[in-house]
């Protein structure tokens, strides 16, 4: 039996609400932290590589953690309905502090603390957080102080395990927003996105389904905390289904095998960036963990850098999809015991999870046919409730009964009768090329193969003949000149599609998990490639020999790009 795809009609119920009979079976989030009754189990071992580090707790032992900690808030004055922010790092005392405040039924603020000052007074005057939790330490502290709206918690001093029963003061229905994320930035003015524990919950029932993961799973986690992958997948679903989970203070690609050993992990949720480095990484051969698999999510992964990945280490890779408007994941590739996914599946997203509707529609909100290009659309009680104080980005976010992620990609039905998904990119980063739709993720990916590139992200720029035109700025790794990198994609991409010129530097714009800010690289590229405004560029055969029109530039070592944001 196929699947059947849904199609959206003036009869189906807005975008947030359940398509399926699921619902959580918890009142409020401190029944469902109730409901885990395995005491002796161990649920998290924190490592801090930095500090020389280990400590462990069970499960008993986390919930009388987690309610000293609640108790603490309490005392800072903390009720069902406020919000919490938190700008600190990965460690055990910050996530009970998560646990803590859905606990009390209030709504958790995670602060980049690679963001400005600025721009976490302007969060926290949003979201009228009046306590933020930070890590010990003066200059920690202090940052924190400098925000004279909130008060400063410092994490590490509310920790015990000493026995105790739950907290007097807990609240909070289901429905009531638990978590405030931000989005990135990298297409736009960021929004202040508000999941209820409701969304988490169900999203994580979803996981739970499309994962396969039981009590004997251990995650290894090495995201920040602070944003969803790491918070959600990474260290709270473990909670959910009985498991546990190693919480890493920072990713080092020298110690992450060392660490999974020791640990004995059997998955992690990465994003590509970290599944880069693992290939790149002079350790050679990992010492035997247990992994039965990586899951890479929160960006595009290069089908070869999967490939690559699975036949050095033999560790299966799945991929994920979803947004933090989605709470989580919105899409997977299925578990595999073994082999590898037939080549035509290699660059999926995967099959939609459970209680989740996901399409493909046209820019009249069409459903599109196999193969072909538009917006991926959702539906479902994971999607968040919707921006803070922003009716028009809601409105058009959820327009026609879906939810519009703004990614660009398109469904094949496989083999077996599933609808499989494929990402493309960002539809407002599409790079619009004499009236052509370009992604200019394709580009990035193509570039990427060549032996000498690190990373590299496709950018437009202003050219009077084609409108924009296609430029891409390169990470080398050794003595590259741009004529040969623009002569080996000329052999790789379609004429339209090949970049004119080159821009060699040493860091990359990118999120906290390892997102590309094109946006901004595109801005700070802007000066340099406003020399190319009146160039024309032929492009009509493969025969086009690039350095005849571009003067030869040498990709330096010392050279220095857009700084990293």
């Amino acid at each position: 039996m196929t699947e059947q795809r849904c199609r959206p009609t003036a009869a189906e119920p807005v975008a947030r609400r359940d398509i399926d009979a699921y619902s959580p079976p918890w009142a409020d989030f401190a029944a469902f932290f109730r409901s885990r009754k395995d005491d002796d189990r161990t649920f998290l071992i924190a490592v801090s590589r930095g500090q020389g580090t280990r400590a462990e707790w069970s499960v008993g032992q986390w919930r009388n953690a987690v309610y000293n900690v609640a108790d603490q808030l309490t005392r800072h004055g903390v009720r069902a309905g406020d919000s919490v922010a938190v700008l600190a790092h990965n460690s055990a005392e910050t996530l009970a502090l998560t646990f803590a405040v859905w606990l009390l039924g209030g709504c958790l603020v995670p602060l980049d603390p690679r963001d400005g000052d600025e721009r976490h007074d302007e969060i926290l005057q949003e979201c009228g957080a009046r306590w933020i939790g930070v890590d010990s330490g003066v200059e920690s502290v202090a940052r924190a102080r400098r925000h004279a709206s909130a008060d400063a918690i410092v994490v590490g001093g509310l920790m015990s395990t000493q026995r105790r029963e739950r907290p007097s003061v807990i609240g909070g229905p289901l429905d009531a927003p638990a978590l405030r994320m931000h989005s990135s930035g990298t297409s736009g003015r960021p929004k202040a996105i508000i999941i209820p524990m409701r969304s988490i919950l169900l999203n994580c029932h979803a996981m739970q389904e499309a994962f396969g993961w039981t009590q004997e799973t251990r995650v290894l986690t090495v995201l920040p905390i602070s944003h969803a992958n790491g918070l959600l997948i990474n260290s709270f679903l473990p909670w959910f289904v009985g498991g546990s989970t190693v919480l890493v203070d920072k990713f080092r690609g020298s110690t992450f095998w060392p660490i999974a050993a020791e640990t004995r992990t059997t998955t992690s949720s990465i994003v590509p960036t970290v599944l880069e480095y693992l290939l790149a990484s002079e350790a050679g051969d990992h010492p035997a963990p247990l992994m039965k698999e990586v899951i890479s999510g929160s960006g595009p992964l290069r089908s070869t850098a999967a490939s690559e990945f699975e036949q050095r280490f033999g560790i299966p890779v799945r991929q994920l999809y979803g947004l933090s408007e989605t709470t989580a994941v919105l899409t997977a590739t299925p578990p595999r015991t073994g082999g590898y996914l037939e080549p035509g599946l290699r660059k999926s997203i995967g099959t939609a999870v459970p209680h989740a509707q996901v399409d493909v529609v046209d820019s009249n909100g069409i459903p599109c046919d196999q193969g072909v290009r538009g917006e991926i659309v959702a539906r479902g009680g994971m999607l968040m409730n919707g921006y803070a104080n922003n009716d028009t980005a809601n409105a058009e976010a959820f327009s026609g009964g879906w939810f519009h992620t703004g990614d660009r990609g398109y469904w094949e039905r496989a083999a077996d009768g599933k609808i499989w998904y494929f990402l493309e990119g960002r539809l407002k980063e599409s790079i619009v090329r004499g009236g052509l739709n370009i992604a200019p993720q394709l580009i990035d990916e193509v570039v990427a193969t060549h032996p000498l590139v690190q990373s590299a992200a496709a950018v437009p720029f202003a050219n009077r003949w084609q409108g924009e035109e296609i430029a891409v700025f390169v990470i080398a790794s050794g003595d590259l000149t741009e004529a040969e990198l623009l002569a080996w994609c000329a052999e790789r991409l379609e004429p339209h599609m090949c970049p004119k010129v080159v821009i060699f530097g040493s860091e990359m714009p990118s999120t906290s998990v390892g997102k590309i800010r094109r946006s901004v690289l595109t801005q700070q590229l802007a000066g340099e490639l406003a020399r190319f405004w009146e160039t024309s560029f032929r492009t009509e055969s493969r025969s086009h020999s690039p350095a005849a029109i571009i003067p030869e530039r040498r990709a330096d070592p010392q050279s220095h790009g857009p700084a990293a944001q």
